[in-house]
């Protein structure tokens, strides 16, 4: 392997490893509302703020990074994607720490800021690392490339929780466990920092600004993909968001907070199966056999990862509680019996994705009309039924981003950057369209009556997949 290769590589490890860390920090957030609400007696509508601040963040961030571009020309490009990346990390370490001395205050809607901070550069650390991962090699590989960091990060969001739901039930104080979780938050960020400013690593920059005749704005169906990952993104977290307090309802699952934390982590492993099994149902490099034989052993092992970190965490929670436990494969036994219900929903998701991967408007409309079809039975039913209908849309959720984003920027040739960055902007519906899951749980007193919320969402996406994604000329 040549010196460059093996520096390609290299940068490609480091880079593929933040996807997995903001992901954790991501998902963190459904556990903290759950804490949040709690903690401070806030209402369902009020613990979405949490939300609000943190996805407004990537909003009003990714919005004055486009003016400015189109301004003065696009300072990442100027700057390099290293030095972007630093200020990324640096921005939501600031972010984490100062999370310390503000959750001592006990007020609640200081803490906020602190969120928004992290938000910020966490939108810095997508801007720059999005486009590099496609830049660390050949253009007929970048899908893969991106479709595998994807995947890590996922990795994280399955991961965050479980780990940030233990370390909080440790505690006797919720507040000294959120301070000190962000607190090693914020230290991680720092010295990956540290770590990126020690290292060499492949640097692309350029001074040449691109005047472009016309707007991005003049392709119909861009404008409908920008809403497209406005109702998604919303509807995702508006979903992840108050998961916890939907399964613990005694009706569905009766679950404790530790359980609860547990099928969280379902929830977003389901996003890290779609994505990883598509990215091999999708390639290019392999024929209708390898498709089928790959897919279903990446989906096997992941589902088995997903097994192996919820066991993981209830053995330490129990070693913790003073209870005797008869070994990990024991656990291991008990936690792939208890989840064997998700097995019919990864089913239906592989057989679909095998029969429409030629389709991704297709793909993405039936998906969508599954998520409501699980939404309206998991409002009408109780108890297994509707708990697994809500975590089974994980897994329908996996493969919108990345098909919304790919049919948004088909075709727009020269305009595709800028067509990009107004995509980006659009994930402000995360911070928007839970509030709206929060009022309607309190105006009629019901989470299940607020789950009915983002069927708004994934009606526009089932329109989206089907006509809106059309390439108008």
């Amino acid at each position: 392997m040549t010196e460059k290769k093996q520096s390609t590589v290299f940068a490609f490890i480091i880079i593929t490893i933040l996807f997995f860390l903001w992901g954790g920090i991501t998902s963190i957030n459904d556990v903290l509302i759950d804490n949040y609400k709690t903690l401070h007696e806030l209402s369902e509508l009020q613990s979405m703020y949490i939300l609000l601040a943190f996805f407004g963040a990537y909003g009003i961030g990714s919005l004055a990074y486009y003016l400015y571009s189109q301004k003065y020309g696009d300072p990442i490009n100027k700057l390099g994607y290293k030095k972007g990346i630093l200020m990324g990390l640096i921005i939501s370490g600031i972010g984490c720490l100062s999370l310390y001395p503000i959750t001592a205050t006990g007020n609640y809607y200081a803490c906020l800021s602190s969120f928004f901070v992290i938000g910020l550069g966490l939108t810095l650390l997508q801007i720059s690392c999005n486009p590099y991962i496609a830049i660390l090699g050949s253009d007929e590989s970048s899908s893969s490339r991106l479709n595998l960091s994807q995947g890590f990060n996922s990795l994280g969001t399955t991961v965050g929780p479980l780990i940030a739901g233990y370390l909080i039930l440790s505690y006797a104080s919720k507040s000294a466990a959120i301070q000190d979780l962000y607190l090693y938050c914020g230290i991680l960020f720092f010295l990956f920092a540290l770590l990126l400013m020690g290292i060499k690593l492949p640097d692309y920059k350029s001074t040449e600004s691109v005047k472009l005749s016309g707007s991005a704005f003049q392709f119909p169906h861009l404008k409908a993909g920008m809403l497209a990952i406005f109702f998604y993104v919303g509807a995702e977290v508006m979903i992840g968001g108050k998961i916890m307090a939907y399964i613990k309802l005694p009706e569905i699952g009766n679950l404790s907070q530790a359980d609860a934390v547990s099928y969280l982590g379902i929830y977003w492993g389901g996003a890290m199966i779609g994505r990883l099994a598509i990215s091999v149902i999708s390639s290019h490099k392999f024929d209708l056999t390898k498709k089928v034989i790959y897919g279903l052993l990446t989906v096997v092992i992941t589902y088995l990862a997903i097994v192996l970190f919820i066991s993981i965490k209830e053995i330490i929670s129990a070693a913790d509680a003073g209870i005797e436990t008869n070994g990990i494969l024991s656990i291991f036994k008990e936690t792939m019996y208890e989840i064997r219900h998700i097995s019919w929903f990864i089913i239906i998701q592989f057989i679909l994705m095998l029969v429409f991967r030629r389709s991704s408007g297709k793909l993405l409309s039936i998906f969508a009309g599954l998520i409501i079809l699980s939404l309206l039975i998991a409002f009408m039913a109780e108890g297994k039924l509707a708990l697994w209908c809500i975590l089974g849309i994980g897994l329908f959720n996996s493969i919108m981003w990345s098909n919304i984003f790919t049919l948004s920027i088909s075709g727009l040739k020269e305009y595709t950057s800028q067509g990009s960055s107004l995509l980006i902007i659009m994930i402000i519906g995360g911070a928007i369209l839970p509030l709206g899951m929060g009022w309607l749980s309190d105006t009629f007193e019901s989470i299940k009556i607020g789950f009915l919320f983002p069927i708004i969402s994934y009606l526009y996406i089932f329109y989206f997949g089907l006509y809106g994604s059309r390439t108008k000329h």
